[in-house]
């Protein structure tokens, strides 16, 4: 339910922050500019926070960091309400990101917290209410929108975080075998070399900014990609609305299914396979002018995306050295949202430079770079395995 909640919130967000600029009286020129910069601000935050908040959560636990978080976001976004500026839209989106932590940590007390053999399972619906939410959130700030002015939507959102921060506070629990280092003797960075050091985490980290970096760059770019298609089943905008949305209907139908082979086959197959099925249907929408192509390969790229995140932190699990875990997803995190953050920025650079089609091919490499990172995942394991001594 946390997850639910806290999806709802966030792609409220999406439907209300344009509409919330236009009535600040910015052109439509500088309504584009400053929704990229509000947006980034987020991820921004969540970049930089993400290291410092896992290592509180090993110091102190999880949980205390969740409700921290779920109470500050909750804050913020009932100021953005009383917003007067695009410049204190952007600042209060900024701090908004710097209590980022519920997400993360309601995540990493999923994948810590399952027995081993259920860690597939548990991420996948996991992910299966994430994506129920980003499908719920806009369609009530549709339905807000059209009986009251943008601000007075925020506390809606407001008090969707604020549910999910009650049910942190009733029924999530920190495990007991979760060792707290009150005396933490190293830096930031000492973690961060500690963890870079300790394979396959880079591997993890990089593959992990592979993904976001395609799936959240190629989102500002679908609704021209789409509109330029052959073959639209209707008119007007439902087939733009249809085509995003199919994505997301896949991983809610797949997420599931996808936990439990992954539980039966291992994470490690289950991303290599990801990685190069999305590869591959970045190759085909790169080529593809029919509306119905497209709307297959947005399906498929769902199922993708059902198996490619969840599993890179069901790796992280079995690899973690204990006492490090909130660090160590942390710093993944870190590097996952620098994809959320570059995806978009570099997405639109090349798209002037290359066209819609020019970024697929982008994707196409990017995804065949994560199947090699995973390839090279499996050697590693294959390896360590072998080093290790017969008794």
């Amino acid at each position: 339910m946390v997850q639910l909640f806290m999806s709802i919130a966030h792609s409220m967000y999406i439907t209300l922050l344009p509409r919330q600029l236009s009535d600040l009286g910015l052109s439509a020129e500088e309504l584009t500019t400053w929704t990229g910069i509000i947006f980034a601000g987020n991820f921004a935050a969540m970049m930089l926070i993400m290291p410092l908040l896992g290592r509180m959560g090993d110091r102190i636990g999880r949980k205390p960091i969740m409700l921290w978080s779920g109470l500050g976001m909750a804050l913020m976004t009932l100021l953005m309400s009383a917003a007067g500026s695009q410049i204190e839209m952007a600042v209060l989106r900024f701090l908004q990101g710097c209590f980022t932590g519920i997400l993360p940590f309601s995540m990493i007390l999923v994948v810590t917290g399952a027995p081993k053999d259920r860690v597939g399972v548990s991420v996948g619906k996991m992910q299966m209410m994430a994506e129920s939410g980003a499908v719920i959130g806009p369609l009530i700030g549709a339905l807000l929108l059209a009986f009251l002015q943008p601000r007075f939507g925020f506390p809606v959102m407001s008090a969707f975080i604020l549910t999910a921060t009650i049910f942190v506070w009733r029924f999530v629990q920190d495990p007991k075998e979760q060792k707290l280092l009150a005396e933490v003797k190293t830096n930031l960075w000492q973690d961060f070399r500690e963890i870079w050091r300790t394979k396959p985490f880079p591997q993890l980290m990089i593959s992990a900014f592979c993904i976001n970096f395609c799936l959240i760059g190629t989102v500002p770019l679908l609704g021209f990609f789409i509109e330029a298609a052959d073959g639209h089943w209707w008119t007007g905008g439902f087939n733009i609305g249809f085509a995003l949305s199919i994505t997301s209907f896949a991983v809610i139908l797949s997420s599931p299914l996808l936990g439990k082979l992954s539980d039966r086959i291992g994470a490690l197959p289950m991303l290599t396979a990801a990685a190069l099925l999305a590869s591959t249907l970045s190759v085909v929408q790169a080529m593809a002018h029919s509306y119905t192509m497209i709307i297959i390969c947005r399906f498929l790229m769902g199922v993708c995306v059902a198996a490619l995140l969840p599993n890179v932190q069901a790796q992280i699990r079995q690899y973690v050295r204990p006492g490090m875990e909130s660090r160590t997803f942390g710093f993944t995190n870190s590097w996952q949202f620098m994809g959320s953050l570059s995806g978009p920025a570099l997405g639109g650079v090349l798209t002037s430079y290359l066209g819609i089609r020019g970024w697929f091919w982008a994707l196409a490499l990017v995804f065949c770079f994560s199947f090699l990172q995973a390839l090279w995942m499996g050697r590693l394991v294959k390896e360590t395995h072998q080093a290790l001594p017969v008794t």
